[in-house]
């Protein structure tokens, strides 16, 4: 076996597959199975079961009695998706980790497209930390096909780098008309063991949205932020008790809370609560327009200005003719 794109014949690094497991038994095979799938062959596959009352523990151990690659940990109370992948981190023995979803698909050759892309991106910025995500297709409650595609950050060049990425995740900025944005999705995520490990793994606070708290204090470290521009993942929506409720917009807003004095300092705190809003809003209900007019508002004039000229956000809003 060699390496991808290193220029010369070399030992291929092993890569840990790890896979955040809760409640998962329908659908736990699908995403394992993906992982079993994979052309890299140089691989582990760790599966941590966040203390599931279903069979999803069960279904791993099967599977895994005719694979030695995989290892099963069971947590003994539910702690959240974020501690759940920094046991992934603890046990993990690869040179790389990537994180795939207990309800998501991942195409055959994922690791080894990102593999090559985060080698090739090195070799023009040595010494750099990079994150590495992808394209993926999206396939709804009750749809059994993909209906759209969410596009990866930095997909090609120039990929952003730096405190940049804290700004767009926390709302400040929304396209500075110079890098390819995109989503930060941890179940496209891919990166050299050291870089998470690096950052302290995830903040278990989070019980959703760990990984745009991850993707701050990286882009704070100066980690690059790239994709592989192809759909490698195709993801299932799948409604659970976590998702339910208003948890996305408080996880949301605890983000914007753990980086209040960053964003009083750039005096965009309370625009970026109420872009909060506007994001937990948009896809549920009308209210979205007032809280991202408000937002408008309350940032200041240079970030709101920007984000109209790069938006159309005016006639987004109806404010103005389409």
């Amino acid at each position: 076996m060699i390496s991808v794109g290193s220029g010369r014949a070399a030992v291929r690094p092993l890569i840990t597959i790890g896979i955040a497991c809760y409640e998962a038994e329908d659908t736990i095979r699908r995403a394992v199975e993906s992982a079993l799938a994979q052309t890299w062959t140089a691989r582990e596959i760790v599966v941590v079961d966040d203390s599931s009352a279903d069979g999803s523990a069960t279904v791993v151990e099967e599977i895994g009695r005719t694979h030695d690659e995989i290892r099963l940990v069971r947590q003994r109370e539910n702690r959240g998706v974020a501690e759940v992948r920094n046991t992934v981190l603890a046990q993990a023995r690869g040179t790389f980790i990537a994180f795939f979803d207990d309800d998501d698909e991942s195409t055959p050759d994922r690791l080894e497209q990102q593999y090559r892309r985060i080698v090739e991106y090195e070799q023009r910025h040595p010494g750099e930390p990079v994150f590495c995500y992808a394209n993926r297709v999206v396939v709804p409650p009750g749809k059994g096909e993909p209906t759209f595609e969410r596009l990866g950050i930095g997909r090609v060049p120039p990929e952003p780098s730096g405190s940049i990425t804290a700004d767009y995740v926390l709302g400040v900025l929304h396209d500075d008309g110079k890098h390819s944005w995109g989503m930060l999705g941890s179940c496209t995520l891919m990166a050299r063991t050291e870089a998470f490990r690096h950052l302290g793994g995830f903040d278990g606070r989070f019980r959703r949205r760990a990984e745009l708290d991850l993707a701050v204090r990286a882009a704070f470290a100066g980690t690059h932020f790239i994709s592989v521009d192809a759909p490698l993942v195709t993801q299932y929506l799948t409604p659970t008790p976590d998702k339910a409720g208003d948890a996305q917009l408080r996880y949301r807003l605890l983000l914007v809370e753990k980086y209040r004095d960053y964003l009083k300092e750039k005096r965009c705190y309370a625009g970026a609560r109420c872009y909060m809003h506007a994001r937990f809003h948009r896809s549920r209900d009308g209210r979205w327009r007032l809280w991202y007019l408000a937002a408008l508002i309350l940032f200041p004039w240079r970030v709101s200005l920007r984000r109209i000229r790069s938006s159309s956000v005016l006639a987004r809003l109806r404010l103005l003719p389409e």
